[in-house]
Formats: C-alpha cells, structure tokens, sequence
C-alpha cells in the first residue's frame, strides 16, 4: 500500500511539475505583453533541466502522453539555447593570436563588497584592454584606482545606475551617456587602440522589478540601440544588463542595433547570483559592433560580489 501511494503521490507531482514549466515557460512567450511575464523568460535552462527531469520519471511510471510533453516542453525550451553552446565560434577562437585580440573585462563589483584589494589584483592579473565596473561607489573607486597602476585612465559616472570604465590605452574622450531621464547613465571611453579608436561602453541597466522600473529598462534598452546604430567605428558595449539572451527584448534590442553577442558558442555559464549556481542567469553581457569577432567568452571567479566577472576576447575582422 506504502508503494502505490507513493506512486500515486510521485506521479500527481510529476504531472503537476509538468504543467507547471510549461505555464512558466508560456508565460516567459508573452514578456512584452506585461512586465512580470518577462520575468519568466530567464529560466530556460532551468526550464529544460526540469522537463528532462520530469519526462524521465513519467517515462518510467508509463505515463507516456505526459512524458512526451515534457519533452516537446524540453525541446521549446533548448532552441534558444543552442547558438550559445554550438561551435560557430570555434574558427575564430584558433585564429587570433593574443597579440591581436582586444580583451573586454566587465564585473559588478556589488555596493556592499569589501574587498577592492582582491578585486584590483583580479583586474591586474587580467591582462584586459579595457575593464567595465558597475555599482562602484564613490569610496570603492577612492580605494580602487590607486591599486589599479596599469590602468591610469578612466571615466566614472557616479549615479545610482552609472558605470565606470579604465583602460590602459591612451584615452581620446570621455563622457557620460544618459540612457533615460531618471535611470541609467553609461560611461563611454573612446581609446586608441594601437592606432584604432575604439569605443567602450559600459552599461547598468535597471533590474525591471515593477512597472517603473521596467519601463526604465526598456527606454535605457532604446538609447543603447539608437546609440549603437549611430557609431561608425568599432563599438564594444559591456555591462549588467539585468536581463538573459531568451527576453524578446534582448533579442529585438540586437536585431535594431546591428550588435552581436560575444557569448555566442562559448557556453551558458550564468553570472548571477554568484553564490547559487543551479538558479544563475546570465544577464551580464559583451555586444560586438559588426567590426569585431569573439575569440572567447568565459567567466570570472568569486570576488566578493553576488555577480562574477565577465571577460571577452575579441579580434578586429580583416
């Protein structure tokens, strides 16, 4: 009697998981109709992970019907992800030699975090071209920039939602970009790059948490694509988004713009929050202007913050 309740229990849990991720996932579809459906769509790996998990026991309970929709909700929720895991940019990653690639270094340093000795060292150790901080406070940056000596340029807007950027490389100008009245405000560096000027900018959007924030979000979305289509020149962005690849507006954002994501073909590694892998997202990005091609895409390690670093080699294209 124990066995049959506990299969009539497990198969009850099964079925409703099922329904559940499917729910979500229709939900995650329907993002530009109402800012708390957006929400949803950021857990696609999340969302297949759990179909793949429910489709295996139903298969063994014999509940096929059920099984095969959670596999058809398994196989809705992987489409989006495949650009991201494929190897569409392994040709690239064999060309470039270090010498010729331009490395990209953006982390959200977080408000509360302590350390700025063990993030300069990280930063330091990078070797990056340009390095993108986000949530930098004024006190943060007074004890930063001097543990930083290989980076003697930089730009930091010190609003709620502004951004910092230092590079190496002689700096041809500076300003800050509002991206919305009221919300955010990029930093923008143009360097000279052995010769080539290039344009970085670093971004903090809005965490799209209510209906004012969200339509913040979306305008400092706006801005970003209006700016990119104005550039001529090579363009990186990086920042925190705070949104994944698999928000429609992340997508049509890239579509408008012109701009590709760095990411492509180097994994779905998630950079937050840093302290609980299993429910990460990725909503910290580099966006390539068509001058460029990723060489590689990957993550940093802890430093004190609910975010990871994220580091980008790109190369220019002949």
């Amino acid at each position: 009697m124990f066995r049959q309740a506990l299969l009539r229990v497990t198969t009850k849990l099964a079925i409703l998981g099922t329904a559940g991720v499917w729910l979500c996932l229709l939900a995650g579809l329907l993002g530009q109709l109402a800012w708390p459906f957006d929400l949803f769509a950021h857990f696609r790996v999340q969302y297949a992970a759990c179909f793949v998990l429910f489709a295996c026991v139903l298969m063994l309970l014999r509940r096929f019907g059920i099984a095969v929709a959670a596999a058809v909700g398994f196989g809705v929720s992987v489409v989006p992800l495949l650009p991201y895991v494929g190897s569409e940019s392994v040709s690239a990653a064999v060309a470039a030699p270090r010498e010729e690639t331009f490395r990209l270094l953006s982390f959200n340093v977080w408000f509360r975090n302590p350390d700025m000795a063990q993030v300069a060292e990280y930063i330091e150790k990078s070797h990056a071209d340009a390095v993108v901080l986000l949530e930098l406070t004024p006190p943060q940056a007074e004890m930063l920039a001097p543990l930083l000596p290989t980076y003697p340029h930089y730009h930091i807007d010190s609003s709620r939602m502004g951004a910092a950027v230092f590079t190496k490389w002689p700096v041809i100008s500076a300003e800050s970009v509002p991206l919305s009245r009221g919300g955010a405000v990029a930093a923008r560096l143009m360097l000279d790059w052995k010769g080539t000027p290039v344009s970085v900018l670093g971004v903090h959007l809005n965490w799209p948490l209510g209906p004012r924030n969200s339509k913040f979000r979306n305008q400092e979305l706006n801005s970003l694509v209006a700016f990119s289509k104005a550039q001529r020149g090579p363009l990186l962005v990086a920042g925190d988004f705070n949104l994944t690849p698999w928000s429609e507006y992340f997508s049509d954002a890239l579509e408008q713009s012109g701009l590709h994501d760095a990411a492509l073909g180097f994994g779905l590694a998630p950079s937050w929050p840093s302290q609980f892998a299993p429910v990460g997202i990725r909503i910290d990005h580099c966006l390539l202007s068509r001058h460029w091609q990723a060489v590689s895409t990957r993550l940093g390690p802890v430093l004190g913050s609910d975010h990871l670093p994220l580091v980008a080699d790109v190369s220019l294209r002949r």
